[in-house]
């Protein structure tokens, strides 16, 4: 492919268009997008297993201990957690990330840690009759 300066102009319009483009892919580089905050709420959660335990719920590393009751069921009171970021990279999206794909609800059995639960894993549970998002646990 060739083409032809005819003059002075056309060449200075080439120049101009090549460093505009150039400007332009220099000043877009990477961006950061703040995500939306979730909206503080309440989750239901009910345990199954084989073995009769105690189990604790820790929601986003917070000292917010919530003992399971007898027939494993607890009502999960969820904070506003950190919002994620979407990331460009010279204008095409190279990462997505939310606050309900953070693993914020950590189920425990004295000092060990079972699960660790997303808001979207926790959805994607089945739920009983009561509304109760089942999680087996062995």
């Amino acid at each position: 492919m060739s083409f032809k300066l005819k003059d002075r102009n056309d060449l200075t319009r080439l120049l101009t268009s090549i460093s505009l483009f150039c400007y332009g892919v220099l000043l877009s580089g990477c961006v950061n997008v703040l995500r939306p905050y979730n909206q503080p709420s309440q989750e239901k959660l009910r345990i199954q297993s084989s073995i009769v335990r105690e189990y604790t719920v820790i929601v986003a590393d917070r000292i917010v201990y919530q003992q399971v009751s007898a027939d494993a069921r607890v009502t999960i009171d969820v904070p506003r957690l950190e919002r994620g970021c979407a990331t460009y990279l010279l204008g095409i999206k190279v990462k997505d990330s939310s606050c309900y794909d953070v693993p914020a609800i950590h189920i425990r059995n004295q000092n060990s840690t079972i699960r660790n639960l997303s808001l979207n894993q926790l959805h994607k549970l089945p739920l009983d009759d009561q509304g109760y998002h089942l999680l087996k646990v062995e």
